[in-house]
């Protein structure tokens, strides 16, 4: 007999509530019976391509969060338009690079708790809020069920 696939021992050791920690926060939505994984770890793809007219951010539900990408990249756009020194220019540029670094950062840290938040404000819930490991993830991130 072949062994059994990474999922499904994973899957077992979750139905069990032996697993240690919960490296994925599985949601479910009721009406549609569509089901979402959701990482606890650092989001990789908000740090790394956030800063692409905030893209990730609207397919993750987050649209206040591309809306403030969209707005840096306004601001962005405006600094080389307006009639300003070179070394004026050069200091906004850098201003608002720093401030790029400092949010996609900061995405990359709290993005997949603000992910799980919004899904769970549209109707998702929880597939195992029993279990030990997500339930610490359910304190740490503060998430109500």
């Amino acid at each position: 007999m072949p062994p059994a696939s990474p999922a499904r021992r994973r899957a077992a050791r979750d139905k069990a509530g032996d697993g240690a920690a919960a490296p994925v926060l599985r949601l479910t939505h009721k009406q549609s019976g569509k089901e979402k994984r959701i990482a606890t770890g650092f989001a990789w793809d908000l740090f790394l391509f956030a800063g692409v007219f905030g893209a990730p951010l609207f397919w993750r539900r987050l649209p206040q969060w591309g809306a403030v990408i969209l707005a840096l990249w306004c601001v962005d756009l405006l600094i080389g338009r307006l009639p300003l020194a070179e070394a004026a220019t050069r200091l906004a540029e850098g201003a608002l690079f720093t401030v790029f670094l400092a949010l996609q950062l900061w995405l990359g840290f709290a993005g997949n708790r603000l992910t799980a938040q919004a899904y769970l404000r549209h109707g998702w819930s929880l597939d195992a809020p029993g279990n030990p490991g997500t339930k610490r993830v359910i304190e740490r991130w503060k998430l109500a069920t």
